[in-house]
C-alpha cells in the first residue's frame, strides 16, 4: 500500500505543481489586465479633459460666430440704410441740377433780353 500512497503523492504532487502553475499563469493575466485596465481608465480621463476641452472651444467659437452674425447684419442694415440715403441724395442732387440749369437758362435769357434792351436804349 506505500507504493500506491507514494503514486497518490506524486499524483497528488503534481496536481498541486500544476494547479500553482494555472494560479501564478492566471495571476500575472489578472496583473496585465489590470494594469490595461488602469491604462484605459487613464486614456479615457485623458481623453474625457480633451473632449471638454474642445467642447468649451466649441461654445467659444459658437458665441463667437453668433456675435459676427449679428456684426454683419448689423453692417448690412447700415449698409442698405447709407445706400437708402446715398440714393436720396443723388435724386435730390439731379433735381437741384435741373433747377440750376433751368435757372441758368433763365438767367441767359434775361441777360441777352437785358442787352438787346441796352443796345435798342444806346441806340437813341
Amino acid at each position: 500500500m506505500t507504493d500506491r500512497v507514494r503514486e497518490k503523492l506524486v499524483q497528488l504532487r503534481n496536481e498541486v505543481d500544476a494547479a500553482t502553475t494555472r494560479a501564478e499563469t492566471a495571476e500575472s493575466h489578472a496583473k496585465q489586465l489590470e494594469q490595461q485596465l488602469l491604462e484605459r481608465d487613464h486614456d479615457i480621463k485623458s481623453l474625457t479633459i480633451k473632449l471638454e476641452q474642445a467642447e468649451s472651444q466649441l461654445d467659444k467659437r459658437e458665441g463667437e460666430l453668433k456675435d459676427a452674425t449679428a456684426k454683419v447684419r448689423d453692417l448690412d442694415a447700415r449698409t442698405e440704410e447709407a445706400e437708402r440715403a446715398l440714393h436720396v441724395a443723388v435724386k435730390e442732387r439731379d433735381q437741384w441740377e435741373a433747377k440750376s440749369e433751368a435757372t441758368e437758362t433763365k438767367y441767359k435769357a434775361a441777360k441777352a433780353e437785358l442787352d438787346e434792351l441796352v443796345a435798342q436804349m444806346e441806340g437813341l
